[in-house]
Parts: C-alpha cells; sequence; structure tokens
C-alpha cells in the first residue's frame, strides 16, 4: 500500500512539474531562430526579455541579420509563438559605413538627456531612412519619463521628445497657476533667447494643461507643462530645415 502511494505522489509530482513547466529564455531563442531559418552565425545582434501579453507571460525576441528586423512573442509556459513580425525597411547596423555608430547614437542620446546608461530602461535602437536621411530612431524611458529621440548618422539631433507618465486627472474646478506664472516656467525650459509664439491653456483627458510654441536658430520647440502641479509633462525640439 505504501508503495502504491508513493508512486502515486511520484507521478502527481511529475505532472505538476509538467503543468507548471516554464521555457527559458535560451529555448525562447532557439525557437524564433529556427522559425526564422537563420543561421545563429549570421546574427547581429539579439535582445530578449520577458513580458506580458493579454495576461500571459512571454519571451519578446528580437534580432536582426541582413537588413531585417525579426521580433517574436514566444509564450513562457510551453514555447508557443504567439507572434511574428519581420521589418525590411528597418535595418541596424552596429556601425554606419557613412556615419556614427548605433552605441554612438544612443551616447548621444543619453549625454543630451542627462541620464546615465545604467538608469535607462526599455531601450530600442534602430536604423532607418527617411526624406533620403540615414537616421537612428531611439526610446528609452528614465525614472517617471519616456525620451524619443532621431539622430542623423552625423551625430546631428533632429528631434527629440520627453513625455511624463503616469499622469494623475483633475476635475474642473481644480486651482491652476496663472498664465503669467505659467509662461515663466516655460520659459525655464527654452534656450536663452527663444521666445514663445503660441500659448494656450487647455483641459484634456482630466487633465489642465499650458502649452506652448517656440522657435529659435531653425527649431521649433513645443512646450508643455501641468498647469495645477507645474511640472513638466512635454517636451519637443525639432530641426525645421529636417522637414
Amino acid at each position: 500500500m505504501k508503495k502504491k502511494i508513493l508512486v502515486l505522489s511520484v507521478l502527481l509530482l511529475v505532472s505538476a512539474a509538467a503543468l507548471f513547466a516554464a521555457i527559458t529564455k535560451q529555448d525562447a531563442e532557439n525557437i524564433a531562430i529556427k522559425d526564422s531559418g537563420i543561421a545563429s552565425s549570421d546574427i547581429e545582434y539579439m535582445r530578449t526579455r520577458l513580458d506580458w501579453e493579454n495576461g500571459e507571460r512571454v519571451y519578446d525576441v528580437e534580432f536582426y541579420a541582413a537588413g531585417v528586423e525579426y521580433d517574436y512573442e514566444i509564450a513562457l509556459s510551453d514555447g508557443n509563438i504567439l507572434s511574428y513580425d519581420r521589418e525590411a525597411e528597418r535595418i541596424w547596423n552596429r556601425s554606419s559605413q557613412d556615419g556614427i555608430s548605433r552605441d554612438e547614437a544612443l551616447l548621444i542620446a543619453f549625454e543630451n538627456a542627462g541620464i546615465s546608461e545604467k538608469d535607462a530602461s526599455r531601450v530600442r535602437v534602430e536604423m532607418d531612412r527617411d526624406d533620403g536621411v540615414t537616421l537612428y530612431e531611439i526610446e528609452f524611458r528614465s525614472a517617471d519619463y519616456k525620451y524619443e529621440y532621431e539622430i542623423s548618422t552625423e551625430a546631428e539631433i533632429l528631434s527629440y521628445q520627453i513625455e511624463k507618465r503616469g499622469l494623475s486627472r483633475v476635475g474642473r474646478d481644480a486651482v491652476v497657476i496663472d498664465r503669467a506664472e505659467a509662461e515663466a516656467i516655460i520659459t525655464s525650459y527654452l534656450p536663452e533667447g527663444v521666445e514663445i509664439m503660441g500659448f494656450e491653456r487647455d483641459y484634456d483627458d482630466g487633465r489642465y494643461t499650458y502649452e506652448a510654441k517656440a522657435y529659435g536658430d531653425g527649431i521649433e520647440y513645443e512646450v508643455e507643462i501641468d498647469a495645477v502641479t507645474r511640472e513638466l509633462t512635454s517636451y519637443q525640439e525639432e530641426v525645421e530645415r529636417w522637414r
């Protein structure tokens, strides 16, 4: 009888282990590579991270080979491929024959943002070509802000945008700062000598904001602050001649 109970317990443990088995990061990468038909030796760059998709834990596997970007979502529980995408337009290279490398472009973005690499998360870098210009599209997060950059292979920042995440809502009866104080705050974010060309207060999606547009030295600026908390919620610079 004891032997039967022992055998039954072992079977139950094996069944439970199989039920809750999860694939490893290496397993997920191998599954994606095999499905793509690309040889491991041809992969220029690979990044794999855990994520959530529709309430399910997944591996997000991204890699580049022969000028094509591959992006897979693979279920952590059983290795099933939930989605995949391949893009030929966005080419990633460690270095560009025509200019700076990916790492150099990323360093420029970090230095401009005033943060270190260790403080950045969800970093994404892609090489693209728009209106005949080859550039790096860079995204990352740090603290409560999301950063987006477009940097040419000549090391020029063509545009960048900062957006605050996790904004709270207020009622329409909330107390807001006056226009003069708002202009002073916004001006503090602009380079010296750049004047505000357009200014307005808005209430949208449960938030009061002051928004301003400015222009100087061929660059267009857009700044938004929270009209209640006074904090910066969005900042954008764009080289006008780039467009």
